[in-house]
Order: C-alpha cells, then sequence, then structure tokens
C-alpha cells in the first residue's frame, strides 16, 4: 500500500513539473519551422559583407527578393503548426517575420537614398531593431515549447 501511494504522489509530481507539454507530434511541425528558419538565418548571413574601415571592399547583403523568399517560408511552415497553443505562437512568429522584413526592406531603401555622410534613417533602424528583438524573443518562445 505504501509503495502504491509513493508511486501515486511520484507520478503526480512528475505530471506536474516534468512532463513534455507538446506531444512530439504536435512539435514535429514547429521543429520544421525553426529548423527552416535557422537554414535561412545561415543563408542570408552568407549573403552578408560588411567590409572593415578603411577597405575598398562592397557592402553586400541579401536581396529584398532573399529577405521575402524567408518571410513566405516562414508563413507557409507556421500554416502548417495546428496544436492548440503552438498554432497561435508560430502564427505570431511568422507575422513578426513579415513586419521585420517589411522594415527592412523599407530601411535599405531609405538608406539607398540617403546622401553619404548624412546619417541613415534612424527612426526605421530603430524598428527593425524592435522586430528583430521580438522575433528573437518568439523563436526563443518555441524552441523552449518544443525543444529539439
Amino acid at each position: 500500500m505504501v509503495v502504491l501511494v509513493a508511486f501515486l504522489v511520484g507520478g503526480s509530481i512528475w505530471w506536474l513539473f516534468f512532463r513534455d507539454e507538446h506531444s512530439s507530434a504536435d512539435c514535429a511541425p514547429v521543429r520544421e519551422l525553426l529548423s527552416y528558419n535557422n537554414a535561412e538565418v545561415d543563408a542570408l548571413n552568407a549573403k552578408t559583407h560588411v567590409p572593415e574601415e578603411g577597405s575598398y571592399e562592397s557592402a553586400t547583403e541579401p536581396s529584398d527578393m532573399d529577405y521575402r523568399a524567408w518571410s513566405d517560408g516562414m508563413s507557409d511552415r507556421a500554416s502548417k503548426v495546428t496544436a492548440e497553443g503552438l498554432a497561435d505562437q508560430a502564427r505570431e512568429l511568422a507575422k513578426t517575420v513579415d513586419r521585420l522584413v517589411g522594415a527592412k526592406i523599407d530601411y535599405n531603401a531609405k538608406n539607398a537614398t540617403t546622401a553619404p555622410g548624412a546619417g541613415g534613417p534612424q527612426a526605421l533602424a530603430m524598428v527593425v531593431t524592435a522586430f528583430n528583438d521580438e522575433y528573437e524573443a518568439r523563436v526563443g518562445q518555441l524552441s523552449q515549447a518544443c525543444p529539439a
């Protein structure tokens, strides 16, 4: 009888504190979303080159189409997440990526028309930074909900 009570108490504690909240099947599309995100961010970073101060090299950056493809891919994969509690988080991540990409494209367009030495569009730079911070937080939340 004591063993049964100990088993029930131990099982209850495990159930409340240590079990995974989401099943492996629930997390599979989330992991696909996060995996795609990591691969695309790596690809975008590979296209980015910031030359050293005083260098004659040109700076390179992903194209608007590269950013849009990332955003579209995130939206597509987020739509495949259907588990309660995860679907909303995935959709919000995709919306955040879309806003981040839009702000980045706007920033690049404004920055391209700004005279050298005049300083870039600071307000847009702050918007891009804010969306990037939100993006990182949302990726972190999903990564915690469905660890690899």
